[in-house]
């Protein structure tokens, strides 16, 4: 494994365990805040789902506040390797979703139907790399290269749904559809070009296609939110 390789995987470690401190925090301090609140934890208040959707494969923890308003508190991950080509590169990489929730769902008509609101700490991330012929700004190199886009900060959500465990038997279905409000993503390239003569102009070269690769992503700051799920009721 290259030095350059080897620095990489020892920051996307560090990056990943502070991701994933952050992760246990805000889920904890949320969970006690939750059972913190009057009533919280009574009697068929309590409900435990498991979520696919496209934050990831998920459980959730509900509960009831009012007759027409409950609280979700969520987590919710998932890998697959996928393939981004970007200003005529492709990367081959994984997409890496960590995402925790605290959803309000209001059910105006105190039935399926929900309008919901809430915070997402969104950790969503895709590391690619690519390597032998590459063009890098107008020049072409034989080398390596090495992309990370994230979204990682505190994301607004706003949505529909349908499902209502705190009424009814106690299992149910729930069906969500809206959108984080993430913001423009993080871009980072780095790389090696196999001809160290080269090494100047490829820095060079490479700082101008992370400045193109992060204004063609630009306009990726809303993220879809599509899920199922099934929950249990105690």
């Amino acid at each position: 494994m290259s030095v350059f390789a080897q620095q990489r995987q020892a920051e996307q470690g560090a990056r990943n365990e502070m991701n994933s401190t952050k992760f246990r925090l805000g889920v904890a301090a949320a969970a006690l805040a939750m059972f913190g609140m009057p009533g919280a934890a009574s009697a068929e208040t309590v409900s435990l789902a498991a979520k696919v959707g496209t934050t990831g494969l998920g459980l959730e923890a509900g509960f009831r506040v009012t007759d027409s308003i409950n609280l979700r508190l969520g987590y919710y991950s998932f890998d697959y390797g996928t393939d981004l080509e970007e200003e005529g590169i492709e990367y081959d990489g994984d997409l890496r979703l960590r995402n925790a929730a605290l959803f309000a769902d209001w059910h105006p008509f105190r039935g399926l139907f929900r309008l919901s609101s809430g915070v997402v700490q969104t950790g969503n991330e895709f590391i690619g790399s690519a390597e032998d012929e590459l063009v890098v700004g107008d020049n072409t190199y034989e080398g390596s290269l090495e992309a990370t886009v994230d979204w990682d900060g505190m994301a607004p959500y706003l949505g529909i749904g349908l499902g209502n465990a705190m009424r009814g038997g106690r299992w149910s279905f729930s069906l969500d559809l809206g959108v984080m409000f993430t913001g423009s993503p993080g871009v980072r390239l780095d790389g090696e070009v196999n001809d160290p003569s080269l090494e100047d102009a490829f820095r060079e070269d490479l700082e101008r296609e992370e400045a193109a690769l992060r204004e063609e992503l630009s306009d990726a700051k809303y993220y879809p939110v599509l899920s199922v799920g099934v929950a249990y009721r105690f």
